[in-house]
């Protein structure tokens, strides 16, 4: 039995979004975050959207001036590559 998305408007999409940061979130930011396809939207009537409350609350804004935080790069690659050139210099 497929469960029903809850669609919520811009305004109460920014209050979430403001309570899971330390600052405010604008309704331009999360015009942005839909237009990019990071929070689902649909229109509403002819000048105003919903947004999925599912993405809204699972979507996590990180302050500006904050540096992003990378994953360490894998050494997957780099040791086939190795083991690539093992094997082609021992035939």
């Amino acid at each position: 039995m497929a469960t029903k998305d809850r669609w919520i408007t811009g305004q109460e999409a920014v209050a979430i979004l403001t309570k899971n940061t330390d600052h405010e979130v604008t309704p331009d930011y999360l015009r942005l975050l839909a237009r990019k396809g990071k929070i689902a939207q649909r229109p509403r009537d002819g000048r105003t959207n919903e947004y999925r409350l599912k993405d809204v609350e699972r979507y996590r804004v990180r302050p500006q001036g904050t540096p992003r935080v990378r994953p360490r790069p894998s050494t997957r690659k780099v040791q086939q590559e190795e083991l690539g050139l093992e094997q082609t210099s021992a035939a």
